[in-house]
This record gives C-alpha cells, sequence and structure tokens, in this order.
C-alpha cells in the first residue's frame, strides 16, 4: 500500500515540498525521483532503486516524526522530521509552465556529487527535460526541470560536491 500525497518535510531546517503518486513514485521540489516507496506495514516504508531497498521506520504522530533510514551495509541513519500538509508549507513549489512564470530555482535534494550537467547559460529547456545527473548514495538521480523556459544561472559544474538545499540551475 503507497500514500498518496503532497507534503511538506522539514528536516534539519531544510524544507521541501514532496509528492507521492498512487504508485509510489516520488517528486521532491518538482523533480521526479526514480525510487519505488511502498509501506510495507504501519510506520515501516521500503524505498526500492536499481534492484536495492532500503528501509524507512517512522515512529511518530503528525508534524514531530522520527525516521530511521537502514541501508544495506551501512549504519542506521536517525532523522527528526516535521511533515505537514503542503498548503502550509513556507516555500512555493516552482512554476510548472508558462515563460513569464516566476523564475524557477532548482535545488540538489540531497547532498550529491554532480555527475552530469547537461545545459549551460542560455540554454533553452523543455519542461521534464533532464538538467543535472546527480549521485548519491551510489544512486544517479535525474534532476529534470520544472517548467520550460531559459537557463539564466548555472551554479554547479560537473565532479562538483553539492550539499542538500544547494543551488544549482536557475530556470527564466
Amino acid at each position: 500500500m503507497t500514500l498518496p500525497g503532497r507534503f511538506a518535510v522539514k528536516i534539519e531546517g531544510k524544507e521541501r515540498i514532496v509528492e507521492l503518486d498512487e504508485a509510489g513514485k516520488p517528486c521532491v521540489d518538482g523533480v521526479a525521483w526514480d525510487v519505488e516507496i511502498v509501506e510495507a506495514e504501519r510506520g515501516v516504508w521500503l524505498l526500492r532503486h536499481d534492484g536495492q531497498q532500503t528501509v524507512a521506520i517512522v515512529d511518530g504522530a503528525a508534524a514531530k516524526t522520527v525516521v530511521e533510514i537502514r541501508r544495506p551495509g551501512g549504519d542506521p541513519l536517525v532523522l527528526a522530521a516535521e511533515v505537514t500538509d503542503a498548503r502550509r508549507a513556507k516555500i512555493a513549489v516552482p512554476a510548472r509552465a508558462g515563460n513569464d512564470a516566476a523564475p524557477a530555482t532548482m535545488r540538489s535534494p540531497i547532498p550529491g556529487r554532480v555527475v552530469k550537467l547537461l545545459v549551460k547559460v542560455d540554454d533553452t529547456v523543455k519542461a521534464g527535460q533532464t538538467v543535472v545527473v546527480l549521485e548519491a548514495m551510489k544512486m544517479e538521480n535525474e534532476l529534470r526541470a520544472p517548467r520550460a523556459g531559459r537557463i539564466s544561472i548555472v551554479r554547479c559544474a560537473e565532479g562538483a560536491a553539492v550539499e542538500a538545499g544547494q543551488d544549482l540551475v536557475t530556470i527564466v
């Protein structure tokens, strides 16, 4: 069973909009992730990617939550998170269509390394086009343009390490 919906998730002071579709596919700040999320039992979630599985154990009620992440071959990671309805979020989801929309800044959803930078300043992109490929925890994540537009700023380079929440590319 999956939990579709749209949530604001705040971890270590950084807030992200997380959307889960009916198939358990997540989208973070408008960027689709190639990870399947399935609720194995109440409070236990399985995250699957490329034949690997990570277990997330969620202990908490409503807005105050403790998440323990167990990865094969790694020590458990324990995080405190605040989860609320996305309508109450203090950050805006980037505009998804139209070139007259406000600039959309793509940010790194997690710490990692830029494997591929597929755009440069003044390039035109389509909504959903892969802009940056980020490697994190031995997985490559394609970060896709949240809307069509022109690349106005590039703040990363191939091979560079990036932090969660770091600005990567701005689309106008």
